[in-house]
């Protein structure tokens, strides 16, 4: 091998030995992919942490505590108030007319106060409003002196209106979802009501016999598994959902 070979060898010797530095395109190009690979990472570990969660009975206390708010008041309402949620028709709206018709049936010196807004720029529209005050006549409500807030779209600005039909003094009943009612009666009582109280909406009864029943006593072992799991998932994203609003109204001064 002659001297210029050698020389040759050499020096691409050192060029493969030699680091050279990333070009900015390159550098950036692989901190992305190694941001896209960790947040992938702790995506399937809350995934993870989520999925064995709803094998426990964490997420449905978690839910049922958002639902549970003490009176601070004895005796009977004097004003029923039901949040509209996703209106009428749909299962939300009439398992909250349900439950406004039953407490009506047993305060029935109380009025109903329904709040929820309406398309009211659409003529063709169905009022959510009329639908709900329709299906509580139909349970046997008389609703008499009936009162309806359709101008807030959301629980603060709902607060707010019935504030201005209502007495400050006056004891509150309100019916909505459970994952809704710490933040319901916060809000009401934020803008001044004195005497709130919940009712909340559960799907079922969560009585505590029902609560220490064995899962084979609810049906076939494996459907009653199955359907619990889905639902706990399901609890999880509510009470996920609603303590980031409870943390937004919290910033807003909301509650």
């Amino acid at each position: 091998m002659g001297r210029s070979e050698v020389d040759a060898v050499k020096v691409l010797k050192g060029l493969k030995n030699k680091k050279f530095p990333a070009t900015p395109n390159k550098k950036k190009g692989f901190q992305w992919l190694l941001f896209t690979k960790r947040f992938f990472i702790m995506l399937g570990a809350v995934f993870t942490l989520l999925l064995a969660l709803a094998f426990t009975d964490y997420p449905f206390y978690a839910y049922a505590d958002l639902g549970l708010v003490e009176a601070n008041y004895e005796g009977e309402p004097d004003v029923i108030v039901m949040l509209g949620g996703e209106g009428m028709p749909s299962a939300d709206g009439l398992m909250r007319c349900y439950i406004t018709a039953e407490k009506a049936s047993v305060y029935k010196n109380a009025r109903i106060a329904i709040a929820i807004a309406d398309n009211k720029e659409d003529p063709y529209a169905l009022q959510s409003s009329k639908l709900m005050a329709e299906e509580l006549m139909m349970r046997g409500v008389w609703l008499k002196n009936l009162i309806v807030e359709d101008q807030g779209t959301n629980t603060h600005e709902q607060a707010q209106f019935l504030f201005q039909e209502l007495d400050s003094n006056q004891k509150l009943l309100i019916v909505t979802m459970p994952e809704h009612m710490t933040r319901a009666v916060a809000s009401f009582k934020n803008e001044g009501f004195k005497f709130v109280a919940g009712s909340p909406v559960f799907e079922q009864n969560i009585s505590e016999e029902n609560l220490t029943k064995p899962l084979e006593e609810f049906g076939t072992p494996s459907l009653a598994f199955r359907y619990n799991l889905w639902s706990y998932l399901q609890y999880e994203v509510r009470v996920a959902r609603e303590y980031t609003a409870l943390v937004y109204y919290k910033l807003r001064g909301w509650i």
